[in-house]
């Protein structure tokens, strides 16, 4: 209700916010190394202490993250949500159970009960592998045949959809 996701829980919104409390990710590099930077400055490796602006900045991002996951799981109830990309992949190890805690905790009761949250597998590529995938996806589901090439392309339903409103529209005009 306040806002895009995206503007709260991205790397770009996280960043930003780790700058606005004075936290310094080194100078001129790119969104993925300062990113990595925030995340070791949260959660130092070699037993140092953790900057507590950049763990704030990740706490909070796991709770903002966990509402609008608890969002999808109360609207559509999936079994599984995998975050990926590739900055879902470099936070998830450092913050994958807080985010976990804020999504039960926002969600309803029964739906949250089915879901498990984890990271995803295919990299940060998924994105790209799954859409290579959905030819594929088509050619199985004719049972391993090509499609003939004499045979007309279904026409998509949002473009059917929207022929049949248009014709209405002259109809009636």
């Amino acid at each position: 209700a306040r806002g895009c996701l995206e503007a709260y829980a991205g790397a770009e919104a996280m960043l930003a916010r780790w700058r606005e409390a004075g936290g310094q990710p080194p100078p001129g590099t790119d969104e993925e190394a300062a990113l990595t930077a925030l995340v070791s400055a949260a959660r130092p490796g070699d037993g140092g202490e953790a900057d507590p602006v950049a763990a704030e900045v990740l706490a909070e991002t796991a709770e903002y993250l966990g509402a609008g996951l608890a969002d999808l799981v109360n609207l559509f109830q999936p079994e599984r949500i995998l975050v990926g990309g590739w900055a879902g992949l470099q936070l998830g190890p450092a913050f994958l159970d807080s985010v976990r805690i804020h999504t039960l905790a926002h969600a309803l009761r029964h739906p949250a009960a089915r879901v498990g949250i984890a990271l995803g597998r295919l990299g940060p590529d998924a994105v790209t592998v799954g859409a290579a995938i959905l030819p594929l996806a088509a050619f199985f589901a004719r049972g391993g045949h090509r499609a003939p090439v004499d045979s007309p392309t279904p026409v998509p339903a949002w473009q059917a959809a929207l022929g049949g409103r248009l014709a209405e529209q002259r109809g009636g005009g």
